[in-house]
Order: C-alpha cells, then structure tokens, then sequence
C-alpha cells in the first residue's frame, strides 16, 4: 500500500496500521528558502522532496479557483514604504485594508486595516461579493497531483465559514461584534452573500481532480463562541458537505485556533477531518481529550504543538518526552494522524521535526 493510499484510508476514518505522518512547514520552507536559510541538507530540495526526505506523506494545498470580478469594480494592489495597500472601488463607495510588514520581506504580513469600518462599508463589501464569482482553474491542480504521485495527496485550502470571513478578516473581531449587534440585518446579508458565493466555488473545486477540499477557517474558540457556531458554522458546513461529500471528496477544517470549547460540535457537522488542532500546551486540551471529543466519527489531524519544535519550547528532550508520553501512547488509534498545530515557524529547529518519523517507527511506503 502506497503512501498515498494509507492515507486516504486514514483520512475516511478507516482503520490503517500505526501512524501517519503528516507535517505542515510550508511557512518554515518559503520564509528560510528566500532568506537562504535552509538547512544545507535541504537546501536543493523541493518542499515536496524535502517530505519524502524525511521520511513524512505529502500533504500539497492547491489553488483551483480564478476569481473574476464585474467591470464595475475596480480592484488595486499599492505598496508605500513596508505597507501594502488594497482597494476595492465601486459606484456604491471605495473599500480599503492595509497590510504592514512584520518581521522581514519574506515574512507574513500584519493585516492592520480592515475593509469594514461602517454600515456605509458593510454596503460596499456586500456589492463587491455579489461582483465576484470564480471559474475552475486546474492546471496548477493537475501539476500538484503529478509532483505528488503516490507520495501523498492534493488539496485545497480555500474560502472558510461566512461568519469568519466578516468578523476576522473584513472588520476585525472586535469592531466586527459591534457591527454585527447594532446592524445585524445587514451583517447577515452580507454573511448570506458570502455563503452563496462560498458554496459556489465549492461546487467548482468538488468537480476538480483534487482529493480534499478544506475551509480556511482558522478556527478559533476563543473568538466564536459555541452559540455561533451552532449558528453560522454548522449550517455552512453541511451545506458544503452535500456538495462535497457527492464528489467522493474529503471535507476539512482548518482549526488552528483554541478549539475545546467547539469540538464536542464536530461530529455531525458535516465535517470529515478537523486539520492543525491545538493541545497541551498550547492550548487547555489534551491530545487524548480532543480524540474523546470526536467520537471516533471525525478524523484528528494534529498532535505537535509548533512551540515543541522550537527552543522557546525547550530543549530537545522534552520534545522527545512529549512524543514519548503523549503521542506513542495514541499511535494505534484510529481517527488519528499525526500533524502540526499549526506550522513549523520559520525559526524552528528543523531537526526535531526530521526526527519524528523514526521516533514513531514509521517505515517508508508500505
């Protein structure tokens, strides 16, 4: 049984022998690659070879999706000094975000203005989402599925619950709960037009070649609060997983976030894999804990605090402790595959992630 097969048979809950390693260091990968950073043993690697380097399954994320917007929306790209300024202007009024610089070029970018200010700015982003639609785009998807062979699987990280996408990314959480109470009548039109735009381009990348479709949510109990997700998150979910679910496709979630006070929601949800969940100790939750939760009905993917890779996290022992005392003990559990929560940070030592194959005796292929 190839790579690939063990872990699709993992990621539709069934049942595989031992433990499927699964990393996420795309972010590690692009920041020390443009710095020129990488570790001399990697540094001709692709990021693809660099997983099978260590022994690990691909996990590729894709895009498939072109976004086309009406003529009436203008949409513009500005950069001044290390900020990176984007503008939506429309016959109804102009959007703005604005993105500063943190850490280096190469680093990710601080999302410092939000597009939504105002109800006049609720307006302009609900008439910019019903401009916009996507078309198929897979070509690129295509290409992932050849430089990804038997190795591991393809997928795409796109779109996320409606809600999400208002409060955290257009308005900002904190001026996005207020806009939400005082003007909820037009928060959820414009939740609505998300979610029938959402849907959309799942329709178009459930009929794409990809193996797994997953939201970008972020997922984040701290900041969506049980009743909300009830609210806003289980139906978009379902909604998505009928369109989903009927390509034969996988359904994730990304819940990078603090997420025990929501997971005792999951099964049911519509979701089929919960992907870079958070525990111990970076989060009040136990590994063993947020299988429980589950049920056996949704898949975990997760299991290594991004912290313990680091030396903020402590020494390497302890890395090892923790793989010893936390993550052995689960290796025959079903429902479980062992990835990041939620990435490699670009200063991580990189060791201790190359080591974690052979500290849980994985075997390459079969």
């Amino acid at each position: 049984m190839t790579k690939r097969e063990r872990y699709l048979k993992a990621l539709r809950n069934e049942k595989v022998d031992g433990l499927i390693w699964v990393p996420n260091f795309d972010y590690w990968y692009q920041v020390n690659k443009a710095r020129g950073t990488l570790p001399e043993a990697y540094r001709d690697l692709s990021r693809n070879d660099l997983v099978r380097a260590i022994d690990a399954t691909i996990w590729n994320r894709v895009n498939g999706l072109k976004t086309i917007r009406d003529a009436s929306v203008k949409e513009s790209w500005h950069v001044q000094s290390d900020h990176s300024i984007h503008l939506f202007e429309t016959p109804v009024g102009t959007i703005r975000e604005i993105y500063r610089q943190t850490e280096d070029a190469h680093s990710s970018k601080a999302l410092t203005e939000h597009f939504i200010k105002d109800l006049d700015t609720i307006r302009t982003m609900q008439y910019v989402v019903e401009a916009t639609a996507y078309e198929p785009d897979y070509a690129p998807v295509y290409q992932a599925l050849s430089e990804t062979g038997d190795d591991g699987v393809v997928l795409h990280m796109s779109l996320c619950v409606p809600f999400i996408q208002f409060s955290k990314t257009d308005a900002g959480y904190l001026n996005g709960y207020y806009l939400w109470v005082d003007h909820r009548e037009e928060v959820d039109a414009l939740i609505q037009a998300y979610f029938d735009l959402f849907l959309d381009g799942y329709r178009i990348l459930a009929d794409g070649p990809a193996d797994m479709i997953s939201t970008g949510d972020n997922m984040d109990g701290t900041m969506f609060s049980p009743d909300l997700f009830r609210e806003y998150a289980i139906p978009f979910y379902q909604e998505s997983a009928k369109i989903i679910s009927a390509k034969g496709k996988i359904f994730s979630g990304h819940w990078c976030g603090r997420t025990q006070s929501l997971l005792d929601q999951v099964p049911g949800c519509g979701l089929d894999l919960v992907e870079a969940i958070v525990t111990q100790p970076m989060a009040d939750l136990t590994l063993e804990h947020a299988l429980d939760l589950l049920k056996g009905k949704v898949v975990l993917q997760g299991g290594i605090p991004a912290v313990l890779v680091c030396a903020e996290g402590g020494a390497r022992d302890d890395f090892e402790r923790y793989f010893r005392d936390v993550i052995l003990p689960l290796k025959e559990r079903q429902g479980f595959i062992l990835g990041m929560s939620d990435n490699v940070p670009p200063n991580a030592d990189f060791a201790r992630v190359a080591a974690v194959s052979a500290l849980i005796g994985s075997v390459s292929g079969a």
